[in-house]
């Protein structure tokens, strides 16, 4: 959302809903005569005020229009604009109507009839004839199904913005002018149809910088094991859960439906959060969904996130990010331009607390686990090897190092966490073997685990396809990197 749009929907409200709203009781006054003070005016004022920001806010969330500025780039069909055609006009009437009787006399409620029906022939006779003349037959469809100004019940829709999330966007607008300096460059014209973002997962509020840099409603799938326990939450903001670990076709057709129809849906093709800024690529099969979802593709590239808020850090922290959108229509033009890194090999983190999670090894001792990390960087506790404010380059080599000199033998005490990531209390001894993996008198050969999950920066799931075992460890990524390395695991 551009600050001008802001700046200028403030400006029209005021002028709207506060100069305009209280002509009628000022007229009144002027003209003289007793005052109506009907105390259950107020009740009608607030229901108008409150449909009439309402659709505002689908105005500009799902069509990109400003109220009585800047028209909306697309007919509007959702919420309030499923009850009735001129749902924000019906909302200022209501509105004023409760001021007028609760604060005016007789003669500001006829001047509230005269503007009342000035509104709704202005709507009418010109508003919707424009509105036939750019939408043609879509909006005759429209009007034979919804009212003009008197309400009915409104019609479900999942490719509507949620109250909740409309509620976070504008939460997350006004945070970000605190915390986040987003800046966007976009290179295409997004179009105001149903389309995928695909982006880069670099950090947790990657679905927010997507929603800022749009400005419009978007739904993202949502792990299974994260759906399933907040799915209160997520279907408040119009997520819907998929299975990371094995195939889901009934979700991925669900992502392929809601493109057709209209709908924006936001996708990672890493399926997990990059830990170090470098891309991940395409999960094992994203290929396919890309050829059968409408073009173009709305690429975005998420710079310098990373850096704020890694993977391994406990809180994100203030600083600018920077976004880069385009349109694509080959797949693998998109994955060509999500690959390059999101951070400069020369960056430095602004806070180098939970890095040891990253680099799980000392790489001078070999000691695993042995390195501390503080605002400034790391040190090994056992040889003292440090590392003083290193850069992305650095921790990039260190991390590569380490990870060519890993063996297929590791063990460690770990924390065993149900299917949901909830501690049991329950330790066992996890041994990471060459054939498979031993764990509280148990062992799952290699060759039966179908795939592995690592959540957070230290649960990590096998799943054989009957059953998924989870573990609390020191560093979800050395987990990750045995099983990359070792086992043909996707």
């Amino acid at each position: 959302m551009y600050k001008k749009h802001i700046f200028i929907g403030i400006l029209l409200f005021l002028l709207y809903w506060v100069l305009l709203a209280l002509l009628p009781v000022w007229i009144g006054k002027v003209i003289g005569g007793e005052e109506l003070n009907a105390g259950w005016g107020r009740i009608l004022a607030a229901a108008g005020l409150i449909f009439g920001l309402l659709s505002a806010s689908y105005a500009l969330i799902d069509g990109g229009g400003v109220a009585y500025c800047c028209p909306p780039k697309k007919l509007l069909k959702c919420g309030t604009y499923s009850m009735c055609r001129h749902p924000m006009y019906l909302g200022f009437i209501v509105y004023t109507l409760g001021l007028t009787i609760t604060f005016g006399t007789a003669w500001s409620l006829a001047a509230w009839g005269a503007i009342s029906a000035s509104i709704v022939a202005f709507a009418l006779l010109y508003e919707e004839r424009k509105l036939l003349e750019r939408y043609g037959r879509e909006y005759e469809d429209y009007k034979k199904r919804v009212p003009s100004f008197f309400p009915k019940l409104p019609e479900k829709d999942d490719r509507c913005p949620p109250l909740l999330f409309q509620l976070l966007f504008y939460v997350g607008h006004v945070v970000s002018w605190f915390t986040w300096d987003i800046r966007f460059e976009k290179e295409c014209e997004v179009p105001e149809g149903g389309y995928m973002v695909v982006a880069n997962h670099v950090t947790y509020l990657d679905f927010a910088v997507i929603v800022y840099t749009l400005s419009r409603f978007v739904s993202f799938p949502v792990s299974k094991f994260h759906y399933e326990s907040h799915s209160w939450l997520y279907k408040l903001v119009g997520s819907f859960p998929i299975k990371r670990h094995e195939p889901d076709m009934r979700a991925i057709m669900r992502i392929i439906s809601y493109v057709k129809r209209g709908g924006r849906i936001g996708i990672f093709p890493e399926a997990e959060r990059s830990w170090d800024g470098r891309f991940l690529g395409f999960k094992e099969g994203f290929d396919k969904l890309l050829s059968k979802v409408p073009k173009p593709i709305i690429g975005m590239r998420i710079e310098k996130a990373h850096l704020l808020f890694p993977r391994w850090g406990k809180r994100f922290l203030p600083g600018k990010v920077r976004v880069l959108v385009r349109c694509f229509e080959d797949p693998m033009e998109l994955e060509e331009f999500l690959s390059k890194p999101s951070v400069d090999p020369e960056d430095r983190y602004p806070s180098y607390n939970g890095v040891e999670k990253y680099v799980y090894r000392c790489p001078k001792c070999g000691t695993f686990h042995s390195m501390e990390s503080s605002r400034t960087g790391l040190v090994c506790r056992k040889c003292g090897f440090k590392l003083d404010r290193p850069t992305v380059g650095e921790l990039w080599r260190i991390h590569d190092e380490i990870y060519d000199s890993l063996q297929p033998e590791y063990e460690e005490e770990a924390e065993i966490v149900d299917v949901y990531g909830k501690r049991s209390g329950r330790w066992t001894i996890v041994k990471f073997e060459e054939d498979g993996i031993r764990y509280d008198g148990n062992f799952m050969w290699k060759e039966d685990i179908k795939s592995f999950l690592a959540e957070g920066s230290r649960e990590v799931f096998f799943y054989d396809g009957e059953r998924m075992v989870g573990f609390r460890v020191k560093s979800a990524k050395l987990w990750s990197d045995l099983v990359k390395k070792f086992y043909d695991i996707s």
